[in-house]
């Protein structure tokens, strides 16, 4: 039994639509749970695999990827009916209530009150009597044929009437008064009402049995930055440890306690010899006994011996290391261990596993470089098992893994070779949402096996660095070194764009169209910067029309359909995809980007003096250097420049941003070709439109 879904409405960021989370996919069922358990250790520990079967929640910082947890951490942990109040709404949801309340005289629609609703849904398969017990309420005979049912919580008014007389009669009172005053007013008698959470089947009849979630799921959570002082691991394996003794001491704890109380009146008697009377002495002197006098006692109890029990220090090499003197990305790598061997301790000693069992782990990117976090995701699988096993305990768990690490995500794709399992929250005009992911909606057009060339190309450069494209506010696909290295200079000094999340990606080569689909999917605003690739004559050189003109480039022929250019347009726009390539530059066609931006910069000084310094004879050759050379040449011959710089092109890119930098504040900076210019402009429209 395990849960698949859950959908969450007017809860905080989240609205009305985009608002589910998926846990474990369609195609992932059969990796549906972490199954840990002492018998068939090999079988499970071979199934038991953290790439396939945890769930992934990324996003940026403010996505709504904590509001996933919290919701449930209500919903489970906490689910009183008065837990959840008027600030845990969806404000643009009430916002559009109060409206139709303040305009309710001009319409004779019934108007809906404030409600906020989560949908699970539960999967389950041959578990046993007790195990379903839970969900006999909410089952409907479909449901036994299909395995799965829903569970809809809703969090509502008990007297709607008496609530929309309240806001009548407020909005009466405070007609006069401005939209923000009347909000305010709005959530008091949010707050002022009664709630209470009602649960309904899949047919929304509402279930009038007592019931509770937290009789069928057990919710962990492990939060994030769990590094609060020095001491913090020392004090927080002294809790495990108190509570194992504890555990196993049963019913000798009261005699264990008893020869405590002996130990403490032979402690007390020795103190009393020893400091109480020469205290007590010594006060008398100045004030009398009559009044005052003190007591010093022992009080050793078997809960502060076990409260101190622990001392936890580092091993390196033949040394014991304090605890502080370690990084706060070990310790905070521990703390994680030492929450998941807590939940195992506290774990009810049974065969018998009724629940569903998550396991939140928020951020734990927290401190860790680089490569710790790959390590953590790739291992945490290992470690939970080995952890259970240690314990002697079953346990049936699902992990959720909260995160805005490029690393972590980068690890899970490949250690998986899936992007089954994650959960891709993100905000539009200020509310969350979430796009579910899977491999069928990254996948290259046309393209349907994991294994495929295309595909290992993808996650390829996902492992490099596209997995930032999850957490970036625009991105830009580039072919290779010359634009990844030229195009930060121009988006620094553009003031539209150098206060955004921005990131370049060289995908080496055409290859632009293969990640078609993933961006698409993702959403973001991208721009994808590609070579016109003309197809040529040998010893053909410039090229001055299109006509009858072909592309060997891939992704034009493959958004144009075609690979004719005499019909191509200047660019080429698709949802939040624009592709741009080289046009008429100064009368001819470039086919790469060193010769857009010769033709572009022909007569640039800077331009002129790295070809000079990369090619001097060439460049006396073309230009005449001298008295009086002829820059225009550069514009004339850009064809065979380009076939020059063919094997120097780093060279080029490095040289000509060195003298950019080094004259940055001149007013003789070369231009980015227009082509390019022109995609940077469209992009910086696009976030504006997000914004």
């Amino acid at each position: 039994m395990y849960l698949k879904k859950l959908k969450i409405q007017n809860f905080r960021n989240y609205g009305m639509e985009n608002n589910e989370v998926e846990f474990v996919s369609a195609d992932g069922i059969q990796s549906k749970n972490t199954v840990l358990s002492k018998e068939s250790e090999q079988d499970n520990k071979e199934s038991f695999n953290v790439a396939s079967a945890t769930t992934l929640i990324v996003g940026k910082n403010n996505a709504g990827k904590t509001t996933i947890i919290k919701a449930l951490d209500k919903l489970i942990n906490k689910s009183a009916d008065k837990n959840f109040t008027s600030s845990d709404f969806n404000f643009y949801y009430l916002n559009e209530c109060m409206d139709a309340y303040l305009n309710q005289k001009e319409t004779t629609a019934e108007v809906e009150v404030p409600f906020m609703e989560f949908v699970l849904v539960i999967v389950f398969g041959d578990e046993s009597t007790d195990s379903l017990a839970n969900l006999v309420p909410f089952m409907l005979l479909e449901d036994v044929k299909d395995s799965e049912l829903e569970i809809c919580v809703r969090y509502e008014i008990v007297e709607k009437a008496v609530f929309k007389e309240s806001v009548k009669k407020v909005f009466d009172k405070y007609k006069d008064e401005d939209k923000q005053f009347k909000f305010r007013k709005f959530l008091g008698c949010i707050d002022q009402a009664a709630f209470q959470l009602n649960y309904y089947d899949k047919n929304r009849d509402r279930v009038e049995e007592k019931f509770k979630l937290s009789s069928l799921i057990n919710f962990e959570i492990i939060n994030a930055n769990l590094v609060k002082k020095e001491t913090v691991l020392s004090e927080t394996f002294n809790k495990i440890v108190a509570y194992r003794y504890e555990h196993m001491l049963g019913d000798k704890k009261e005699e264990i306690e008893d020869s405590f109380d002996g130990m403490n009146k032979e402690l007390t008697k020795k103190i009393e010899n020893h400091h109480t009377i020469d205290i007590n002495n010594a006060l008398s002197k100045v004030i009398s006994q009559n009044h005052m006098k003190i007591n010093l006692s022992a009080d050793m109890t078997l809960e502060k011996v076990l409260e101190k029990l622990i001392r936890y220090e580092y091993v390196e090499k033949e040394f014991n290391i304090p605890e502080d003197q370690f990084g706060l990305g070990y310790t905070n790598l521990m703390m994680i261990i030492a929450a998941l061997l807590n939940y195992i301790e506290h774990y009810p000693d049974t065969k018998r596993n009724t629940k569903i069992n998550l396991v939140a782990i928020e951020e734990p990117e927290t401190y860790m470089h680089p490569q710790m976090q790959e390590l953590f995701i790739n291992n945490i699988n290992d470690v939970l098992w080995d952890l259970c096993k240690s314990k002697g305990k079953s346990i049936n768990s699902q992990l959720l893994i909260t995160t805005h690490s490029a690393h972590i995500l980068n690890s899970k794709i490949h250690s998986g070779n899936s992007f089954n399992n994650i959960n891709y929250a993100y905000k539009k005009n200020n509310q969350s949402r979430v796009i579910i992911m899977n491999n069928g909606c990254v996948m290259p057009d046309g393209v349907t096996d994991v294994n495929s060339t295309e595909f290992r190309f993808l996650k390829k450069h996902i492992k490099f660095k596209v997995s930032e494209l999850f957490f970036t506010d625009a991105a830009i696909f580039v072919e290779g070194f010359g634009e990844e290295t030229i195009l930060p200079f121009f988006i620094e000094r553009n003031e539209e764009l150098n206060k955004q999340y921005l990131s370049v990606f060289s995908i080496n080569g055409a290859h632009g169209y293969l990640y078609k689909n993933l961006i698409k999917t993702l959403g973001v605003p991208t721009l994808i910067i590609t070579d016109l690739d003309i197809k040529k004559e040998d010893g053909e050189e410039q090229v001055t029309d299109l006509t009858n003109r072909e592309t060997t480039n891939k992704t034009i022929q493959h958004f144009k359909g075609d690979e004719d250019l005499s019909t191509l347009e200047e660019h080429i726009e698709e949802d939040n995809i624009y592709l741009a390539y080289q046009g008429n530059i100064n009368g001819y066609y470039a086919t790469s980007l060193e010769e857009a931006f010769i033709l572009t910069n022909y007569d640039n000084i800077i331009l002129n003096d790295v070809l000079k310094a990369l090619k001097p004879q060439i460049y006396n050759r073309i230009v005449n250097a001298g008295a009086s050379p002829d820059y225009s040449k550069n514009k004339d011959f850009s064809s065979k420049w380009q076939v020059k710089l063919a094997s120097e092109k780093g060279r080029f890119a490095s040289d000509l941003l060195y003298l950019m930098i080094e004259k940055e504040n001149s007013d003789k900076l070369p231009k980015l070709p227009g082509y390019i210019a022109n995609g940077l402009k469209w992009l910086a429209e696009k976030l504006k439109e997000g914004s």
